[in-house]
């Protein structure tokens, strides 16, 4: 079974995390609650099936896969529709530069929120790019990385600037493993990254 896999009832609650909401891992799947409840499932897995069949009207299911096209036949199947997808990557964090790179008139700040960490880089004192991390046990979620417009020429270099400073912070808490849940474009960017390797798909379904 992937690392992905066997840990998903500790990373789902804490990618919940990172998008302020709450989460609760139970019988190999999560229960994320927010303005739109969702279940987060592994395909294939333990119970897969039945967590599917079970999601109330309303609910949004998300199948964390490494066989995207199997997945999308079940949960079709099952009377749902795709809505999207997400990518999930890992990198271990003693693999990757955990100082930020950055020009001369940037620099990377941190803060501590209530359910995660927030990081952001300044650019002449002014917040150009955003992310979040979430420790949890043995491992982080990052999530939100972005860039605002303006700074495409850039963006690469900012958003290896914040993994660095997050990984950083990861790996002074004891976290071993970092995922992080991106959209294609910036799945693309990390995966040419060294350390980065995509685990899975996040296909998410509505009915």
């Amino acid at each position: 079974m992937a690392h992905w896999q066997e840990s998903l009832m500790v990373w789902g609650p804490a990618w919940a995390a990172v998008r302020g909401l709450e989460g609760v891992a139970a019988d190999n799947s999560v229960a994320i609650t927010g303005f739109v409840s969702e279940r987060l499932a592994p395909w294939p897995g333990d119970g897969a099936e039945e967590h599917a069949g079970s999601v109330p009207e309303g609910t949004v299911l998300q199948l964390v896969t490494e066989d995207p096209q199997s997945a999308g036949q079940f949960a079709e199947s099952l009377g749902f529709r795709p809505a999207g997808a997400l990518v999930l990557l890992t990198a271990q964090t003693d693999d990757l530069e955990q100082v930020p790179s950055l020009p001369a008139d940037a620099y990377v700040a941190e803060a501590p929120m209530e359910n995660y960490e927030a990081v952001e880089v300044a650019l002449f004192d002014r917040p150009v790019a955003g992310g979040r991390i979430k420790l949890a046990e043995g491992l982080a979620v990052l999530g939100g990385l972005h860039v605002d417009d303006g700074h495409g020429e850039r963006e690469g270099v900012f958003e290896q600037a914040m993994a660095a400073a997050l990984a950083e912070e990861a790996f002074l808490h004891g976290a071993d493993v970092l995922f992080l849940v991106s959209d294609a474009a910036q799945a693309e960017r990390f995966a040419a990254v060294d350390g980065w390797s995509k685990a899975a798909d996040i296909l998410t379904f509505t009915r």
